[in-house]
């Protein structure tokens, strides 16, 4: 019912804010409504204007991010043609994906923090947890390249790639205080210093985030952060970055009283730390080289004891354990050339080592311990003034899926000043995770005598999964409209998927093969210097030929909204005064626990801001409502997410 009065605002508040920019918008050209084209880092290894890329590219920079009133990425991401989210920690940490989701994880898509892999190995290669690692002040601006990005990264861009790009040391010299408050049990506080000179520059940031979670689950989830940068420069071509830093999630999971005893609830602990460096060297005009090494450290520490309504026999108050300790190391090394005014390129090498130590995963073998070695290549070559064709590849041998390519070849055509057509076509691929090719899980008695029969026993038979992925593209910067406008129609390929087989013990299989078809745009119009209307949409078919037996099938057809779009419209007034409504809806979609109904989902935020000014420092005081609609199903048939309101108070100098 709500909607006719939402579009009558949308009119109201649209005649308001015109009226109101009408006399400055007038003497403004269009240049003053369209910035610069982006330039784009996460899609090739080259630094590319956004019309150049080969690829469809979301762009969602700071001042969207603070404006929609999202606390943290995953609430931010739902405004991605083609994304379905949750805020549910039940398994995981809030979790994004894209073109669907059939099971608890999200492991189709790879999180790169500052360029660094964020995914856990021990969690099916699901990046919840890493998508957590930055505050939502320390971050520029979030990249996704929305389509299989293999040819550059590997195994788990199978789909797409989610780059969070954090803040540059030189705009966060001075302290900043931000503290949130609200329903729900809403409590967050952050800090930040920066300081240095232009040589070196330095900051420091630490915060943490509370709230009850979803309606329907357990206890309280926390997460505290901390994350140390230090950027600076060696000598004029010599340019290094180097970042450290911690996480801690406490969340509630599991459910009270139950009567098997096999989901207790309980708090799990999952904690990460790493320290990464950049460095960059310039050793001539057109030619630089770019080393990194990084270490990350993951902890699971989710346990309890066996205790069902029925007393549990030989096996009462056996340890349930589904811990496990990851250290993931790499190091990458890339040289960019510039071969001519038309022609240039970058080629690479990684590689990566993952320890996965889990005795309740692997049984009596305790650990498994992977190897990736990548090496990648794409060339942008501009054969004529509007022609771009970009070509690459990348080959990948690894102990859990041997050896792998994965080519792209993308077309990029300048019809005209501002209007880009693309179209291309690439393949990527995923093998399969430890525990999917080595999970062994069974239970002891308390004296460790005793074991039950195999709850999970994997045979390791498979082969990756792989995907061929052609689209169409549009990239529209109509000046005039002030207006831009982003458009891809795909039709992705998706053969050996990995999925659970029915029974017990769990075995895993390539059972899933599919056809994911549709399109998607998203549009962006500036009618006022102060006023910005972001809208995207995606219409999505799968097709699923063969999979795991007819549960796996529906989640696999249904894991993403057959139609979902989302809005968001921002408007600055006089005074400092900053109004953002926002919408989103989803409909026709499964999800992971309920394998008969099909749901829907609509979600309405309003944001209200005020600037101003303490002594010398600049404030920012908000007020945001969360779903002021009615609570909608998140992640589980048991989950609700609820309407909610917060204020939040900003201070920096």
């Amino acid at each position: 019912m709500y909607k006719k009065y939402l579009v009558g605002l949308l009119l109201v508040y649209g005649s308001l804010a015109g009226a109101q920019a009408q006399g400055s918008a007038s003497a403004l050209s269009e240049q003053d409504f369209l910035n610069e084209m982006p330039i784009v880092l996460s899609v090739s290894h080259l630094a590319q204007r956004l019309d150049e890329i080969p690829g469809a590219v979301t762009i969602l920079d700071r001042d969207f991010i603070r404006k929609t009133g999202a606390r943290d990425v995953t609430d931010v991401l739902r405004f991605v043609p083609g994304f379905q989210t949750t805020q549910s920690f039940e398994e995981e940490a809030p979790l994004a994906t894209y073109h669907g989701r059939s099971d608890a994880w999200a492991n189709r898509i790879q999180v790169l923090v500052d360029g660094r892999s964020v995914y856990s190995g021990h969690l099916f290669g699901s990046a919840g947890l890493g998508l957590q690692t930055l505050a939502i002040d320390d971050i520029e601006r979030i990249e996704v390249l929305r389509g299989t990005n293999s040819a550059a990264y590997g195994a788990r861009a199978f789909l797409g790639v989610v780059n969070i790009v954090s803040r540059d040391t030189r705009t966060t010299a001075g302290a900043a205080y931000s503290i949130a408050k609200g329903e729900n049990g809403i409590d967050d506080i952050g800090l930040r210093v920066g300081w240095g000179e232009s040589a070196s520059m330095y900051r420091i940031s630490a915060d943490s985030r509370e709230d009850n979670g979803l309606r329907g689950a357990f206890g309280k989830n926390r997460i505290g952060r901390f994350n140390f940068v230090t950027d600076g420069s060696l000598d004029p071509g010599l340019v290094y970055s180097f970042k450290m830093g911690g996480l801690e999630v406490a969340a509630g999971r599991g459910t009270v009283d139950d009567p098997g005893g096999g989901n207790l609830a309980r708090f799990r602990f999952m904690d990460t730390a790493f320290v990464q460096l950049d460095v960059t060297k310039s050793v001539g005009e057109g030619e630089d080289y770019a080393f990194g090494i990084s270490r990350t450290l993951i902890n699971n520490n989710d346990h309890f004891p066996y205790q069902p309504a029925g007393g549990g026999g030989a096996f009462k108050n056996a340890l349930i354990d589904f811990g496990a300790q990851e250290t993931n190391d790499v190091v990458s090394l890339r040289r960019t050339l510039q071969h001519s005014a038309t022609l240039r390129s970058v080629m690479g090498t990684e590689l990566r080592r993952e320890l996965i130590v889990s005795r309740s995963s692997f049984d009596t073998l305790g650990s498994v311990t992977s190897d990736f070695v990548r090496l990648f290549g794409n060339a942008e070559w501009r054969f004529a003034p509007s022609w771009l064709l970009n070509a690459g590849a990348l080959a990948e041998r690894s102990s859990l899926g041997g050896f792998n390519m994965a080519p792209r070849l993308m077309l990029n055509w300048q019809a005209m000043e501002g209007h880009t057509l693309r179209a291309g076509t690439s393949s990527g691929f995923r093998p399969p995770s430890a525990y999917e090719k080595f999970g062994a899980r069974r239970y002891y008695d308390v004296t460790g005598a005793l074991a039950t029969t195999y709850y999970t026993l994997a045979s390791g038979d498979l082969v990756p999964e792989r995907i061929v992925a052609r689209e169409l593209g549009y990239l529209g910067e109509l000046k005039s409209m002030r207006t831009s406008l982003d458009i891809r129609l795909f039709d992705e390929q998706i053969s050996d998927g990995i999925q659970s087989s029915t029974g017990t013990p769990t075995d895993y299989g390539n059972f899933e093969r599919s056809t994911i078809t549709g399109g998607e745009y998203q549009l962006t119009w500036r009618p006022s210097p102060g006023t910005e209307l972001f809208v995207s949409q995606t219409i999505t078919t799968i097709d699923v030929q063969s999979s795991a037996g007819a549960d796996a099938r529906v989640r696999a057809i249904h894991g993403s909204p057959l139609s979902s779009s989302s809005m968001a419209l921002l408007h600055q007034f006089s005074g400092g005064i900053h109004v953002a409504l926002t919408y989103q809806n989803a409909d026709v979609y499964a999800l992971t626990s309920d394998n008969g109904g099909l749901y829907f989902r609509q979600r309405v935020d309003v944001r209200l801001a005020r600037q101003f000014r303490v002594g010398r420092s600049k404030a920012e005081l908000a007020w945001t409502l969360q779903n002021i609609d009615s609570p909608y199903l998140d992640s589980d048939k048991k989950f609700y997410f609820e309407p909610r309101s917060f204020v939040t108070l900003r201070i920096e100098n």
